[in-house]
């Protein structure tokens, strides 16, 4: 669309690689702040639900607490869901630069719906205050029935649209979608990743109860030991039980997940999460066995970071499939800042393909030895006809031979990667035969 393409700034190498990152950083804050709002917002109207059928104040006040949880005030709202959120498509939009989709739309679809959500979810808090556990009669109890139930609807689908779209964006095969949103939605690997988001958006929710009302706000007076002993097991259960399939759900993420999308990374992120997590249920476990919620509170940063790994994990295989879309954005920055650089009669910075091969390649490589990597001898004879073919895999290295170690990106620049292959070819060009 016209309209995205106005908001399109063309940008470096270096700036590229930081969207990225800050790509990473807003899903991270996004992800954890709207799962907690969803689980906690439908734990909220659960409890509710049994308090006004057993006339339980527990359960009333347990029902309070959760969506007080992550609603203390409009401004986390905006600064923990609406900017990230913005913040996320601004970043795809630049990414996506020259490709032709409806996936930028989509997005906006889904934060016009996550921002109706939060509104109704925010009149469903307030509306407690009028609202008792003796069966919400009256016709405040009904708005709070009302927008609680309906609020949770529209963040349910604002959501399952936007992680959706996010696991549709890992692979740039898919950049040209334009197809039917429902047979996106429903794909296996979109499946999986939202049901690992909702499970592990529960187990946080549930321990940041038990360390928000127990430890955190303890000094409230107003809590009572039965209200303690209660809802400090019900979370701990909860949390236990929907962290306890994680590592289910992370095996067949992995099964599932294409072999074009994985790489060491991939897997770095995926065991360290599984350590955090087990590491989170002995904890978890141990709290509930001898009746101390106090480890429960210990293990809430080890859930955060569990949680935080798997979007790194999911993340890496963005980095992996968008590299060669950065290397083009790049290379078409590098030409405009050529162009204006010549209209302004100045030349372009040199590039010295000598100093950039002796300063990255010489460590790992040597012509006719093996070192780190394999010696150049072998690897140039395979693209003696097909110097563009180096290029590309200098630009976006990828493990081929078993002996040797995956090479590093080297971050160089399209124009930088010719200038070495050029100098090998200079230098060793007439010792290949």
């Amino acid at each position: 669309m016209e309209f995205f393409d106005k908001m399109i700034i063309p940008s470096s190498g270096s700036t590229l690689e930081l969207m990225k990152y800050l790509l990473s950083l807003a899903l991270v804050i996004f992800s954890i702040y709207s799962g907690v709002l969803l689980t906690s917002s439908v734990m909220s109207f659960i409890f509710k639900i049994i308090a006004a059928r057993k006339n339980n104040d527990n359960y009333f006040r347990m029902s309070k607490d959760y969506i007080d949880l992550i609603t203390p005030n409009k401004t986390m709202a905006i600064g923990l869901g609406i900017v990230p959120f913005f913040s996320i498509i601004i970043i795809y939009i630049q990414i996506f630069n020259n490709f032709k989709n409806d996936i930028i739309l989509f997005f906006l679809v889904s934060l016009c719906f996550f921002f109706v959500a939060q509104v109704l979810l925010y009149l469903y808090k307030y509306s407690f205050k009028h609202t008792s556990s003796e069966g919400n009669v009256n016709r405040t109890g009904s708005i709070n029935t009302l927008t609680g139930l309906i609020g949770i609807i529209f963040l349910i689908f604002s959501l399952r649209l936007f992680f959706g779209l996010v696991v549709l964006s890992l692979d740039s095969g898919n950049w040209n979608f334009s197809g039917s949103l429902l047979s996106m939605l429903f794909e296996l690997q979109v499946v999986i990743n939202f049901i690992q988001f909702i499970t592990l958006s529960a187990s946080i929710s549930s321990v940041a109860f038990i360390v928000k009302y127990f430890y955190w706000d303890k000094q409230d007076e107003n809590i009572n030991q039965e209200y303690i002993n209660k809802s400090g097991i019900i979370n701990s259960w909860i949390a236990i039980g929907f962290a306890f399939i994680q590592p289910f759900i992370l095996l067949i993420d992995f099964y599932t997940m294409p072999d074009n999308l994985l790489n060491n990374n991939s897997y770095l992120f995926g065991m360290l999460s599984l350590i955090a997590l087990l590491i989170f249920l002995h904890l978890a476990y141990a709290g509930v066995r001898y009746n101390n919620f106090r480890n429960i509170s210990y293990s809430f940063y080890l859930i955060l970071l569990t949680f935080t790994l798997i979007i790194l994990k999911s993340q890496s295989s963005f980095s992996l499939s968008s590299g060669q879309q950065l290397l083009t954005l790049t290379d078409n920055y590098d030409k405009l800042e050529l162009a204006l650089l010549e209209k302004e009669g100045k030349k372009g910075p040199q590039i010295n393909g000598a100093e950039i091969y002796n300063a990255k390649c010489t460590a790992c490589h040597k012509f006719d030895q093996k070192l780190v990597g394999p010696p150049h001898k072998e690897v140039m004879a395979k693209y003696l006809n097909n110097k563009e073919g180096m290029v590309k895999f200098i630009l976006n290295p990828v493990k081929v031979n078993p002996e040797y170690p995956e090479m590093p990106n080297q971050a160089l620049k399209p124009k930088e990667a010719e200038a070495v292959v050029d100098f090998m070819f200079k230098e060793y060009g007439n010792k290949l035969n």
